[in-house]
């Protein structure tokens, strides 16, 4: 097997503890040979059996019994399940495949072990299979220490074996495939920030830039804009980057104050507040442990992206999904004169069942979504100098200016003038 594929997939570290565990647990001994029969890893202090040492000390012993795995492997590789099968010096033994995308690295073998008591057909069937200059009175008193498995236990063995294999696989994949998208963001953060750098120095913004961004980061995140949001989340991180030239400590604690933000605005936007506390949890125990600022910067899109998918997940079911439309219907036609009956009509279903919809789902009505979506384009529009409040109203959707001052206050938690001043 080569050194690439142990490296990806069969983790040696993890592979000691799951094949020693099941030796301890069963008695049982195991060893892990790639498709030309050959070992490749032995969990622990794992020794063969005296019999088995015997017979691969012999000529061509080892040679023979490689060519048993390797039949063997071939088979469980073919019917993708446990094969038993008789080695050639009599033992029972089972093949378990490594599998990979319905590729075999190899298979897991276990056993070393009789199924029946030694009987005279035994001993005439046992001669063939060891023939040469073999010891055969030795061999017999070999046999004798040999462990009598039923078959009742040997399928249990194999089929828990097979469980356990399939788990350590899926775990290696899915670490591997962390692994690959780490690189791949890796990549596109550093190609992003050598294109900032040739940017002229007036382009470059400052901290409050940096704070606009994240204002529209949160909107996104609430209003379920998820292409907007990962584009946004992109640039962020970037002149967070660039702003402390790569300061770690800095870096660590800004991400995890930027977490905390996502994770409330992701619960306004619908997400489970559980799911997410746990999330942030997970996240703030994760980058502690962290030294390399690339990880902290991975391990942040990681929770951004599974807490989109908590919003998104609304996606999954018919119902559910008619929510995900009326929203992004609102989020287009903010600026118009729509109402509940415009949304509904749209969607082909009755006010009613969609007001319970938005209830059951997202805890709000759908006027109150509504508003939400037209408040954050307001503190979008209220940059623009140019325009005026009550320019800004008409532009969002509201019949007046005072109706704005009023929702603006009661979601922002200042008037509109107030937020215009403090950004000029």
């Amino acid at each position: 097997m080569s050194s690439i594929i142990e490296a990806k997939f069969l983790n040696q570290k993890y592979m000691h503890k799951m094949l020693g565990s099941f030796s301890q647990a069963t008695g049982l001994y195991t060893e892990a040979v790639n498709m030309e029969g050959k070992t490749f890893f032995l969990p622990g202090n794992a020794e063969r059996c005296e019999f088995c040492k015997f017979v691969r000390s012999q000529s061509k012993g080892t040679v023979k019994c490689q060519e048993s795995y390797k039949r063997a492997s071939l088979e469980a590789a073919k019917w993708q399940e446990p094969y038993f099968f008789r080695c050639h010096a009599g033992l029972v033994l089972w093949a378990v495949p490594i599998l990979i995308n319905e590729e075999s690295l190899g298979s897991i073998i276990c056993g070393q072990v009789l199924m029946w008591e030694p009987d005279e057909f035994y001993w005439e069937e046992l001669k063939p299979f060891n023939e040469g200059n073999v010891d055969f009175e030795e061999l017999k008193k070999l046999v004798q220490k040999l462990e009598i498995v039923s078959p009742k236990r040997t399928q249990a063995a194999a089929d828990m074996l097979f469980v356990v294999v399939n788990h350590f696989l899926k775990r290696n994949i899915h670490i591997l495939e962390e692994k690959e998208a780490f690189q791949e963001q890796l990549q596109q953060f550093r190609q992003e920030l050598e294109k900032k750098k040739k940017l002229p120095s007036s382009e470059t913004d400052d901290y409050e830039g940096y704070l606009k961004k994240e204002r529209n980061f949160l909107s996104y995140i609430r209003l379920g804009d998820r292409t907007r949001a990962e584009k946004t989340l992109r640039k962020l991180l970037i002149d967070l980057y660039d702003k402390v030239a790569g300061d770690k400590k800095t870096i660590k604690l800004r991400l995890i104050e930027l977490a905390t933000l996502v994770s409330r605005a992701a619960v306004e936007g619908g997400a489970n507040a559980e799911r997410a506390m746990a999330m942030l949890n997970e996240f703030n125990e994760g980058v502690i442990a962290l030294d390399k600022v690339e990880e902290f910067l991975f391990k942040i899109h990681t929770i951004v992206e599974k807490l989109l998918e908590e919003i998104f997940a609304l996606a999954d079911k018919k119902h559910l999904s008619l929510v995900k439309e009326a929203r992004y219907f609102m989020m287009e036609n903010y600026s118009r004169s729509i109402k509940i009956d415009d949304i509904a009509g749209h969607l082909c279903i009755s006010p009613s069942h969609l007001s319970h919809l938005f209830r059951k789902e997202l805890n709000c009505t759908v006027n109150d979504y509504l508003t939400r979506v037209r408040v954050e384009k307001a503190v979008e529009l209220m940059k623009k100098h140019e325009l005026s409040v009550e320019q800004v109203s008409r532009s969002v959707g509201f019949k007046n200016q005072s109706y704005l001052a009023k929702v603006f206050k009661k979601y922002i938690g200042v008037s509109p003038m107030v937020y215009r001043n403090s950004l000029f």
